[in-house]
């Protein structure tokens, strides 16, 4: 194992729950209604067009992405900087340098919002390369971005692991034919992830079994 691959959203920093915090006042405050929650975690990892599809069904057939989304963006990244790395990342990345492991971002947000915030956050140093929502026509779950990830790296497949946290994420992984350790959160613990990946915890665990794999 040469390299490890990381998503940014709900992997790196909690900004999962930042934009349906975000887009939940957005609404209330345009149309006074209050969007369920599964539908915001049906998006997680991949596009919003299903949030959008609800919102023209059930609130107004009139909304727009480009109506909502120019603010949601204005709020996110006002916030964003100010989120922490999420528990162990840090000391992860450390750890993974210090082992001469090398590290990517394949990640389906804008380079923008992932460069402000590991810039601001001294960990930019680690990621040798980032792909993301700017470099490629599909988004996850399709596998374009961890294949262009792959391409950057000038790797193969089973030379990686991908880190992730969602159902729609580990499935780009996986069809990337790429291994894949998933630490959810409370938002995407209820997915459906492909058997192949292996689920766990807690990053403590993640780092753990990664380094077991690259000193084998």
């Amino acid at each position: 194992m040469e390299a490890v691959i990381f998503d940014f959203d709900g992997t790196i920093v909690d900004t999962e729950a930042l934009w349906i915090d975000v887009y939940q006042e957005l609404i209330q405050e345009r149309y006074e209604y209050e969007v369920p929650l599964e539908v915001f975690q049906a998006c997680i990892g991949t596009q919003d067009t299903s949030l959008y599809d609800y919102l023209t069904t059930h609130v107004d057939a009139h909304i727009t992405r480009d109506e909502l989304s120019p603010f949601a963006e204005k709020r996110v990244n006002e916030r964003l900087v100010d989120l922490p790395v999420k528990d162990g990342i840090t000391d992860l990345l450390r750890t993974l340098y210090e082992h001469g492991v090398r590290m990517a971002i394949a990640s389906g947000s804008q380079l923008k919002f992932i460069a402000e915030f590991i810039n601001k956050h001294s960990i930019a140093h680690y990621f040798e390369a980032i792909r993301c929502a700017d470099d490629v026509v599909h988004v996850k779950p399709h596998p374009e971005i961890y294949e262009e990830a792959l391409f950057a790296l000038n790797l193969e497949p089973e030379q990686c692991i991908a880190i992730e946290d969602s159902e729609n994420g580990a499935k780009s992984a996986v069809a990337a034919k790429i291994p894949c350790i998933v630490v959810p959160n409370d938002l995407t613990s209820s997915g459906h992830f492909p058997e192949e990946v292996t689920i766990l915890s807690t990053v403590e665990e993640a780092k753990e079994q990664i380094l077991a794999i690259h000193t084998r």
